[in-house]
C-alpha cells in the first residue's frame, strides 16, 4: 500500500515505520461500542504509527467507555490496545466510498470516525464537495441508525486555499443533512491544529495526533448516544430542537490599525433563538492559508492584538447559537498592519503646492529625521479648519477622526537614516468658498 499522499513534494521523508505493522485486520473486540475510524493515511497514523487513535483510546478508557475500534486494518503500538481501523494511506473520497457498504456491513459500527479529502487537494479539489456529500449520504443510508462525526481537514499549507473552499463547502453539507434529521455531526478539525503540529506538512506530529484525539473524544462525548449500543439517541430534525444556524454576519470592517493590532466590526446576525457569541477568524496573506479561530465575542465588535507590523491578514466572523450551530462566515475583510516604529524624533512641515478659493493642495509635507538614529516608520498629524475635508492623499496611510488627520509612512518612505527626508507625501482638501484657512499642528512622532 502506497504511504504517500499524492503530489507530495519530492524530497520530504516520511516515516512508514509501525509497530505492529499494517495489514487486514485482526478483529481485536472487547464487545465494546463499535467505533469505526475512517479516512486516509491520517487515519492510518503516519508519520506516528496509530495516530489519533492513541489519544482517543486513551481518553475513552478513562472516562470509563468500553469501546472496540473497527475497521478491515490495523496498526499501532503497544499502548493502543485495539489496533483496528479503515485508515487507507494515500485514498481519495472516492475510494472510500467505493468500498464503504461492505465495510460498514461487516462490522456494523454505531460510531464512524470520518476525516477525509486531504489527497483531493492534491488530485480534483473542485469536486471534491459533490463526492463527500455522496459519501456522507452512502453512510446514512447503509446504515442509518450510526452516528456519523464528519471533521473538517487539517491544514494542509501547500493545498491552502483549496482546504479552506472544501472545509466551508464541508460544514454547509453536514448541516443540511443534520437539518434534514440524519445522525451527522460536525468536528471542527482545522481549527485545532496549525502548520506547527505537522511533522512533514501533511501527516500531524505526535502533538498534532493528540490534538486530534481530543477533538475526537470532545465531540463523542458531546453526542451520548455514540458511546452506547442502546437505543440510538433521537434523531435531530426541525421539530425536535434548534437545528437552524443564525444569519451570517454581513459588513464586516476593520479599523484603527497599528502595527501591532486591528479593530473588527460587523452587523449582528440573527437567530429563532437568539445569538450567543461570534467566533472570529483569521488567514495570513491575501490569498491562501488557512482561516482559524483566534476569538471570540458576544458584541459585534473585536480588537485583535499581538499581530505582526507590516503584515496583511484576512478576516471572517461567524456567529452562534445556544444548541452550538454555526453561521456561514461573513465577506471577507483585509488589514495590513502599519510598520513597526523605532525610537528617534521627526518633523513635519508643510508646503502649500497650489490653493483656490474651495481648496489647496499640501506637497510635499516633509517629513525630517531629526534624531542621531534612523527611524523605520514614522507618523504625522494635523488638524483640519472647522469645514475642510480631505478629498486625497498620497504615499502615506490616513486615518481621520473628526478633523484630526494621522498619515502614516508606507513600505518604501518609512525609514529615514539621520537628516534625511522624504518629499513624496502629500495631500488636498476641499473647504467652504472663499474660506482661506489652511491645516495648523503639524507634528511627528
Amino acid at each position: 500500500m502506497t504511504r504517500l499522499l499524492g503530489c507530495v513534494a519530492a524530497g520530504v521523508t516520511l516515516i512508514a515505520a509501525v509497530v505492529l505493522g499494517t495489514g487486514v485486520a485482526g478483529a481485536e473486540s472487547n464487545g465494546g461500542v463499535r467505533i469505526m475510524p475512517l479516512g486516509d493515511s491520517i487515519t492510518d497514523g503516519l508519520t506516528v504509527p496509530g495516530g489519533y487513535r492513541i489519544g482517543l483510546w486513551q481518553r475513552l478508557v478513562a472516562g470509563g467507555h468500553t469501546v472496540d475500534f473497527v475497521g478491515s486494518l490495523f496498526n499501532g503500538p503497544s499502548n493502543l490496545s485495539d489496533h483496528d481501523h479503515e485508515g487507507h494511506s494515500g485514498w481519495r473520497i472516492d475510494q472510500i466510498d467505493a468500498n464503504i457498504v461492505n465495510w460498514l456491513q461487516s462490522t456494523t459500527p454505531r460510531t464512524v470516525l470520518l476525516h477525509i479529502g486531504t489527497n483531493d487537494m492534491f488530485q480534483n479539489p473542485a469536486n471534491a464537495p459533490t463526492r463527500l456529500a455522496t459519501l456522507i449520504d452512502r453512510i446514512t443510508s447503509t446504515a442509518p441508525n450510526t452516528e456519523l462525526f464528519v471533521a473538517t481537514i487539517i491544514p494542509l499549507p501547500s493545498a491552502a486555499s483549496s482546504v479552506q473552499t472544501f472545509n466551508t463547502a464541508l460544514r454547509t453539507l453536514v448541516q443540511n443533512r443534520a437539518n434534514a434529521g440524519r445522525r451527522v455531526h460536525l468536528v471542527e478539525m482545522n481549527s485545532a491544529l496549525t502548520s506547527s503540529d505537522l511533522a512533514d506538512g501533511v501527516h500531524p506530529n505526535a502533538g498534532g495526533y493528540n490534538k486530534m484525539a481530543t477533538v475526537w473524544f470532545n465531540a463523542l462525548q458531546s453526542v451520548p448516544g455514540s458511546l452506547n449500543n442502546g437505543t440510538p439517541s433521537p434523531s435531530p430534525s426541525p421539530s425536535g430542537g434548534d437545528v437552524t444556524p443564525p444569519t451570517a454576519p454581513t459588513g464586516l470592517t476593520a479599523s484603527a490599525t497599528t502595527s501591532t493590532s486591528t479593530t473588527l466590526s460587523w452587523t449582528a446576525s440573527t437567530d429563532a433563538t437568539g445569538v450567543t457569541g461570534y467566533d472570529i477568524l483569521r488567514a495570513p496573506g491575501t490569498t491562501g492559508g488557512t482561516f482559524t479561530q483566534v476569538g471570540t465575542s458576544t458584541t459585534t465588535s473585536f480588537s485583535n492584538t499581538g499581530l505582526t507590523a507590516s503584515t496583511t491578514y484576512r478576516y471572517q466572523i461567524r456567529a452562534r447559537d445556544a444548541a452550538g450551530n454555526l453561521s456561514p462566515v461573513s465577506n471577507t475583510a483585509q488589514i495590513t498592519t502599519q510598520p513597526a516604529t523605532s525610537t528617534g524624533t521627526c518633523s513635519a512641515v508643510a508646503t502649500v503646492q497650489t490653493q483656490w478659493s474651495s481648496g489647496y493642495v499640501i506637497q510635499p509635507l516633509t517629513i525630517t529625521n531629526t534624531s542621531t538614529s534612523t527611524i523605520t516608520g514614522w507618523t504625522a498629524t494635523f488638524t483640519l479648519p472647522a469645514g475642510h475635508t480631505l478629498t486625497g492623499s498620497w504615499n502615506g496611510t490616513v486615518t481621520i477622526s473628526g478633523q484630526t488627520v494621522t498619515i502614516r509612512n508606507i513600505a518604501h518612505n518609512g525609514t529615514l537614516t539621520p537628516g534625511t527626508s522624504t518629499t513624496s507625501v502629500g495631500f488636498q482638501a476641499s473647504r467652504p468658498n472663499g474660506n482661506t484657512a489652511l491645516p495648523s499642528g503639524y507634528t511627528c512622532a
